[in-house]
């Protein structure tokens, strides 16, 4: 299969794209600094820089966007967040309509921020949208995407787990240090998803019939207070020490409301859909990513 990947230098991009030419597709990576990614000379993947152009594609996967963690949110970061997703969806969408041999699906990014703060609601992906910044983010990007004339999954990700980035390495430090807790009382649901489902929640979309929504979250969805006893335990460290949303505030500002806010997802597409989870329960999964791993036993002569 021939695939267009746009972010595909980034967190998640990068395993999607060594997934891809590891099963066998032929991979364009469109980035704003293809230099860099012909550089690595990574066999089976082409880069090319923007615009995007989708002719003769089989399937376009678009992960771009400016990082939603990193810098406060001001009036201008907000801004560049939003209007970084929309314009690179739209000018894709164009590329689609535009080719003279299109791609017969579009796999688009986006996040379970789509729900906003729903408390203990379940949120499978018919759930009505929230109305906070990132919730408003999530559905203009999203309906760009919807405008594309091909099958389209709009690929609303939880907080994904690897210990090599994301949200999982910012925290790292302070668990093993024995400093870790959870965030305010803990009661807030917290959509997770180990890395290999997450990638593998790709593939499938790429692969099957789906469209439209699909959470990709684990189904074994947990309290913020579950997922850090999960986090102590793989690493052997106590959590008994709260982080208080006010100082979360003061360091983070209003992106914070990420981490505070509660979003009890369902994977149901996925789940309806045939996908087989390698980690649904969140031990488990912590217990890959950062568990000590026991030596090997000696063999006996």
């Amino acid at each position: 299969m021939l695939v267009c990947v746009l972010g595909g230098t980034g967190f998640i991009g990068g395993r999607l794209v060594d997934a891809l030419v590891a099963r066998g597709d032929q991979v364009t990576v469109i980035s704003r600094d293809p230099a860099r990614g012909d550089a690595q000379r990574q066999p089976g993947v082409k880069y090319r820089g923007y615009p995007a152009d989708v002719d003769g594609f089989d399937a376009v996967i678009n992960l771009a966007g400016e990082p939603v963690f990193g810098k406060r949110w001001n009036d201008a970061q907000k801004a560049k967040i939003l209007e970084s997703r929309v314009s690179i969806t739209r000018e894709i969408v164009e590329a689609i309509r535009d080719a003279k041999r299109p791609p017969k699906v579009l796999i688009n990014g986006s996040a379970v921020g789509f729900y906003g703060d729903r408390g203990d609601e379940e949120l499978p992906e018919g759930s009505a949208a929230g109305d906070d910044f990132l919730a408003t983010v999530c559905q203009a990007w999203e309906a760009e995407a919807a405008k594309a004339p091909c099958r389209t999954v709009l690929f609303r990700t939880g907080v994904v787990l690897h210990p090599d980035g994301g949200a999982l390495s910012q925290m790292m430090l302070p668990f093993k240090m024995g400093a870790g807790g959870p965030i305010g009382f803990g009661k807030q649901w917290f959509p997770w998803v180990h890395m290999d489902d997450e990638i593998g929640l790709l593939l499938w979309a790429l692969d099957s019939e789906v469209a439209g929504p699909v959470n990709a979250v684990a189904p074994g969805v947990v309290r913020n207070s579950e997922f850090t006893k999960a986090f102590g335990k793989a690493l052997h460290r106590p959590t008994l020490i709260p982080i208080p949303p006010i100082g979360l505030r003061i360091m983070l500002g209003e992106v914070s409301e990420m981490l505070t806010g509660s979003q009890r997802c369902i994977p149901k597409a996925a789940i309806d859909g045939g996908y087989t989870f390698k980690f649904p329960e969140v031990f488990a999964a912590m217990q890959d990513l950062v568990g000590k791993k026991k030596a090997p036993e000696m063999a006996h002569a």
